[in-house]
């Protein structure tokens, strides 16, 4: 080995994962159906741990997963009103006007039987 020369450093480890537009709508889309970060991260060939570290890549994954729960929401709203799920009407009721709770506040209390059919 010839002492003259520099020593060029040599570079181990993977290379840096790269969070390319096509991955981020991946990783969104795969969020809207409600995978988890191991499994797209398994799909996408990387780490969860790499997913959590990208602030684009948690973007993404949070914007899918908003957009899943707003599918959710929606469906349940039209099986309780296009549907007329009474089930399903009741746990509406129960979940967002908290309906099924003794509370005080007058924003939550159903209304007098009379306000709404004639007695």
């Amino acid at each position: 080995m010839d002492k003259n020369k520099a020593l060029v450093p040599v570079k181990t480890g993977r290379p840096p994962f790269e969070f390319t537009p096509k991955v981020l709508d991946q990783i969104r889309n795969m969020a809207k159906i409600m995978c988890n970060k191991q499994e797209i991260a398994t799909i996408i060939g990387c780490s969860h741990s790499t997913i959590n570290r990208s602030e684009e890549a948690c973007k993404a994954f949070n914007e899918g997963v908003a957009l899943a729960k707003e599918t959710i929401r929606r469906t349940q709203f039209n099986i309780a009103t296009k549907l007329n799920s009474a089930q399903m009407a009741m746990w509406l009721g129960k979940v967002y006007l908290r309906q099924d709770k003794d509370d005080e506040q007058e924003d939550y209390k159903p209304l007098p039987l009379g306000d709404v059919i004639d007695l």
